[in-house]
This record gives structure tokens, C-alpha cells and sequence, in this order.
């Protein structure tokens, strides 16, 4: 409980601290200066942007390029790849927990035992 008291008490700081600052930025320094200065954080808002996009692409392009030579590494060769195999469960009626065919051969006999 202490440990929120104080994030508030520095969260309530740190705001009038910001507020107070452009109070006084706003009355003394010369409209010049002042609209530099926001021009460089904007620009600087717009490349931190742009980093952020930049690194969100080629993380996601990586992370699918690792993620594609982990499951060729998994797979033994001539294996399907799982989505091809999992879509062709999906299709097919009640994948596999479906009734055995009636022509199927009772496996049961040639056992000895069952499942059921």
C-alpha cells in the first residue's frame, strides 16, 4: 500500500512540475525559441515512431524466419507440415474422433484388447 501512495505522490509531482514548466517556458522565452523546440520534439516524436515501426517489421520478419527454420528442423523429412495437415482435420467430417467406416477392418479382434 505504501509503495502506491508514493507512485501517486510522484505521478502528482511530476505533473505539476510539467504544468509549472510550460507556465514559465511560456512566459519568458521569446515565441521563436519556443516554436523551435517544439518542432525538434516533434520531429524527434516522428522518428521514435518510425524506429518503433522499422523494428516491429523486421522483429516480426525475423521471428517468422526462426519460427520456419525450427519446424523444418522438427520435421522429418517427407513429413507434411502441420497447418497442411491440421486444415485437412478441419475439413474432413469430425476429424478424429468420427465414427469408424463401416467396411473398415475390426482391429479389435486381431488385438485382443480395446480402447472402448
Amino acid at each position: 500500500m505504501r509503495r502506491v501512495f508514493w507512485v501517486g505522490v510522484g505521478v502528482a509531482i511530476t505533473v505539476v512540475v510539467v504544468v509549472k514548466g510550460r507556465q514559465v517556458v511560456a512566459r519568458y522565452a521569446p515565441a521563436s525559441l519556443v516554436e523551435q523546440a517544439t518542432d525538434q520534439v516533434n520531429g524527434a516524436g516522428e522518428r521514435a515512431t518510425r524506429f518503433v515501426q522499422d523494428f516491429r517489421t523486421e522483429f516480426s520478419r525475423a521471428r517468422q524466419e526462426r519460427e520456419d527454420q525450427l519446424m523444418a528442423s522438427l520435421l522429418a523429412e517427407g513429413q507434411e507440415d502441420p497447418e497442411t495437415v491440421r486444415a485437412r482435420r478441419a475439413t474432413s467430417a469430425g476429424g478424429r474422433h468420427r465414427a469408424p467406416a463401416q467396411d473398415a477392418p475390426d482391429d479389435e479382434d486381431l488385438l485382443g484388447y480395446s480402447f472402448f
